[in-house]
């Protein structure tokens, strides 16, 4: 009898006073393929925040950088430069600028630097190629020349070099030093991708 009570209340509960259904809820309408996006996403967020929660030792609400230094060492088994800790901070501390990593910058951080980390030998080895002056940095022309290159050896206007300046110069010094190189990389392979859209769109 309560099993059936229950029922009955639910399907009372599903309709409006004149008698009416109400409309599907639009939860009921969301694919799987979005479902799975989804939890997908709260897995990723329960797994951001236990890791905020393991290197927030002095419980702060914010991983200052000698904590964000020992989160980069164990994803790479290998510490940063202060160079490089830098670059995440610059980059990453964005949503709440305040010198440290709070947990909505966090997923973020992670990202950028396994996606540096990946690259970090290719990056110096450019280094050491193009920096011919040895500041340890890409000018602008010596950028223009590693452009150059990844652009199989056709010059590359200085318009051109100067906004890939522009996107990867985040510590505003007018050079590129080795983990600005990865920024200056994306922007450059971005940017070629674009013009090559433009191009087909141009021909249809």
């Amino acid at each position: 009898m309560v099993a059936m009570a229950s029922g009955a209340a639910a399907c009372v509960g599903m309709r409006h006073n004149n008698g009416t259904r109400l409309p599907p809820s639009p939860f009921s309408e969301i694919s799987p393929g979005r479902q799975r996006a989804f939890e997908r996403e709260l897995r990723e967020r329960r797994v951001t925040t236990g890791i905020f929660q393991k290197y927030d030792t002095d419980r702060s609400g914010k991983l200052e950088p000698e904590q964000l230094k020992s989160l980069l060492t164990d994803l790479s088994n290998r510490p940063p430069s202060e160079l490089e800790l830098s670059y995440i901070l610059k980059l990453c501390d964005d949503q709440k600028p305040n010198g440290a990593i709070d947990l909505s910058e966090l997923q973020h951080a992670i990202q950028a630097w396994k996606s540096y980390v990946v690259q970090r030998d290719e990056l110096q080895a450019a280094l050491d190629k193009f920096d011919v002056s040895g500041s340890g940095k890409l000018e602008q022309d010596e950028l223009k020349a590693y452009l150059t290159h990844l652009n199989g050896g056709r010059e590359v206007p200085d318009a051109e070099v100067d906004w890939v300046m522009s996107q990867a110069n985040i510590f505003g010094d007018g050079a590129c030093s080795k983990p600005e190189l990865a920024m200056a990389t994306a922007a450059w392979y971005t940017h070629v991708e674009k013009k090559q859209v433009n191009c087909a769109c141009t021909m249809c």
